[in-house]
């Protein structure tokens, strides 16, 4: 139980709060004491829906005064860039660790429980996505789609201040501060002046770029009302569409467009506008709207072509396929590979959710997935100890096919800290246990791998590649992963050899199926 030291209203709370008494809490908050309550009440809630509590551990004041100041960057955000479709990359910003993590995390809470998006933004407001954004331009003869320059460093921690103050949200003027603090970070213009931004890839920042652009979707819809247009918001991605055109440049609308946007202290990104008319491609949102809700054939495509691959030369083969495209795709990957089954789902939730559980092509395409899926859990390539054996191909093949080398080495040995006693002095001294590590690595689809060397493989069986296999590894967890071993040791049934040509051939087919 959570015991307030400071004012009997907030002694504790016995049951989980509802968004409505978040709310409640959070308008009444006066100082920072106050809000760490409630962080470490929500978080108890939390916590409790888990494990009962036992690993509960509060955040403290110390999280609070280090967080809530901008200027303390290290420990706040760290930074890495990831690559757009349309070409360039995207700075995105995350929190660097746990604790900072969760704070925002709850904080995006209190937000949520005060504020609901209005309703022209289709972007981080429950029950809305993509799909609803899209479907509001279904069949129209004109779709014009604009881009906000810089649209999340283009709102300042002032802003978000005053904002956080204003109704509906009507925070007071300490807490305003506290969350302002917590929700934005120092940057350095091209003039080396310090700067206070909303970062993107913080949890709280999507809500808050809803909450700023509340007066600028008033007067847009206005604007689309006046000249008989459909107007929505999804982020920075503004469209309007109509059967009439009134998108000419210089017109009376891009005008009037161009003014309200820059006295918002937005700017247009000129490079991303387009005017989409009937009979040609319309897209909005990334989604097909021509004159039904609908993915790209590309998109369906590469699913129909991966599942292909993967069923007539097995899962090795499709994940050499799909990972350098990923890869490109992503524009960056996480420690460790892809998960090419759980990417795959991913992708078909979201071709059931534009085109509907019912569509011809997702029930086929999710068909063929859950059997090629299963074959994943086939009991009788699995160790006791839970590792399946997915695919096994001999090292020389695997060279071959994909253009790299597999070179077993031996790390240079890794410091672990113990202690022991010293029988030479007696005394209890710390030391330096060496352990050295013997992997595997070679290259796919232009990325560095690592794979584990079977532990029984000797240091002379380890130089003879023609007695070893390579095999694509699941452990109990299902975390995929390579290893090295004596062909002898498993046998994993081989799928048919690979020829490209044919391969391309097959796929050009598929394209025109």
């Amino acid at each position: 139980m959570i015991i307030c030291h400071f004012d009997c209203h907030w002694s504790y709370c016995q049951k989980k709060m509802d968004k409505k008494t978040v709310a409640k809490r959070a308008r009444e908050i006066e100082s920072k004491e106050q809000l760490l309550w409630l962080l470490n009440q929500m978080k108890h809630d939390d916590m409790a829906d888990v494990d009962g509590n036992t690993n509960f551990h509060p955040f403290t004041m110390r999280h609070i005064n280090y967080y809530c100041n901008p200027n303390n960057a290290f420990h706040r955000y760290k930074h890495f860039e990831i690559k757009k479709k349309t070409g360039g990359t995207r700075l995105i910003t995350s929190p660097r660790n746990q604790s900072f993590m969760l704070i925002l995390r709850y904080v995006n809470d209190i937000l949520k429980a005060l504020y609901t998006p209005s309703e022209f933004a289709m972007g981080f407001a429950e029950g809305r996505s993509v799909v609803t954004n899209a479907s509001i331009h279904i069949g129209q003869n004109y779709i014009f789609n604009i881009d906000l320059k810089d649209f999340f460093s283009s709102i300042e921690q002032a802003r978000v201040w005053k904002r956080l103050q204003l109704e509906p949200i009507g925070l007071k003027r300490p807490l305003a501060s506290i969350i302002a603090g917590l929700c934005s970070m120092k940057v350095k213009d091209e003039e080396g002046k310090a700067r206070y931004i909303l970062p993107q890839g913080a949890p709280t920042s999507p809500i808050i770029t809803n909450m700023i652009c509340d007066t600028l979707d008033r007067r847009l819809a206005g604007l689309a009302k006046r000249f008989g247009l459909r107007y929505s918001r999804y982020a920075d991605d503004i469209s309007f569409s109509s059967m009439h055109n009134v998108y000419h440049a210089g017109g009376e609308f891009r005008t009037e467009l161009i003014r309200i946007i820059e006295s918002q202290g937005f700017k247009i990104n000129t490079a991303k506008t387009r005017l989409q008319k009937v009979g040609g491609h319309q897209e909005v949102t990334g989604i097909v709207v021509s004159d039904k809700l609908n993915v790209t054939q590309r998109y369906v495509r590469d699913i129909r072509n991966i599942l292909y691959i993967w069923d007539r030369y097995g899962y090795n083969t499709a994940f050499n396929k799909f990972y350098p495209k990923y890869r490109v795709e992503k524009g960056h990957v996480k420690k460790g590979d892809p998960d090419m089954v759980n990417v795959l789902d991913g992708k078909l939730l979201y071709l059931k959710m534009v085109k509907g559980e019912d569509d011809n092509t997702y029930r086929r395409l999710r068909c063929k997935f859950e059997k090629l899926a299963k074959k994943l859990q086939d009991k009788g390539n699995t160790t006791n100890r839970g590792v399946a054996f997915i695919e096994t191909i001999p090292v020389l093949d695997f060279e071959k096919r994909n253009n790299t080398t597999i070179n077993i080495t031996t790390s240079k040995p890794e410091e672990v800290l113990w202690k022991k006693y010293c029988i030479e002095n007696g005394e209890y001294l710390d030391g330096n246990l060496l352990i050295p590590h013997r992997y595997a690595s070679f290259s796919l689809g232009g990325m560095a791998q690592l794979a584990s060397v079977n532990k029984t493989l000797t240091s002379e069986e380890e130089k003879k590649k023609e007695i070893l296999s390579i095999s694509h590894c699941r452990d109990e967890k299902g975390k995929f992963f390579w290893l090295i071993h004596r062909s002898d040791k498993v046998m994993v049934p081989e799928k048919p050899h690979v020829d490209i040509d044919d391969l391309n051939n097959e796929l050009d087919y598929l394209l025109i199926e």
